[in-house]
């Protein structure tokens, strides 16, 4: 995730916070967050998150909002780098996705584990649904040049979303280090299991 630095300019508070918490929440973990910790991380009083956030909730509210909204620029650059290749584009944004699980771990697990309670979860909604469509329209682009099937896009998205969020949650956990035990090597290992995931959606 993005640096933050100790001190911060005059209306940047905010996000000097919920730069902090991210950073702090791959140190400590989710349960090692508070707004004390977080303020302290980020060089301000104590009291100065208060501004922004009104309990725990909120501010992991806040940091999840980093996660979702890096995933949905990966997901925007996998279809700028690939303009004419659904193909890629969908490849691309699947080893997007597991490599912010693999790299920061506990952001993954604040985002998509059900951590943040449902008020504050309602808050994070219009951010979480941004990267959700940026794979909506990878499948859309691939119906339209021909590459993927037709039908329900939004299920199709569901489909390989659920796939390769299912090979993120074994790869973050450790569960196939046996298999694959690099970074590098989880990667590549995803790039063929993807494969399949395409051949079965082709056209």
């Amino acid at each position: 995730m993005s640096s933050s630095s100790s001190s911060y300019h005059h209306g940047d508070l905010k996000q000097a916070l919920v730069e902090a918490g991210a950073q702090l929440i791959e140190i400590d973990g989710i349960s090692g967050i508070s707004l004390r910790a977080v303020a302290k991380h980020a060089g301000v009083s104590h009291s100065a998150p208060y501004r922004h956030f009104k309990d725990k909730n909120a501010l992991l509210s806040g940091i999840a909002d980093v996660g979702f909204q890096q995933l949905a620029q990966s997901l925007r650059q996998s279809i700028e780098k690939n303009p004419d290749n659904p193909r890629e584009q969908l490849l691309e944004s699947g080893v997007a996705y597991i490599r912010l699980a693999l790299r920061y771990r506990q952001m993954h697990n604040l985002m998509f584990g059900g951590v943040i309670k449902k008020q504050a979860n309602d808050d994070t909604a219009a951010t979480s649904d941004t990267a959700f469509l940026g794979l909506v329209q990878i499948i859309k682009n691939g119906q339209l040049s021909g590459v993927y099937k037709q039908g329900d896009v939004k299920v199709l998205a569901l489909t390989a979303w659920s796939l390769v969020h299912g090979y993120a949650m074994l790869a973050s956990t450790g569960l196939l280090d046996h298999i694959a035990e690099s970074e590098e090597a989880s990667l590549a290992l995803a790039k063929t299991i993807e494969s399949h995931l395409i051949d079965g959606i082709r056209e």
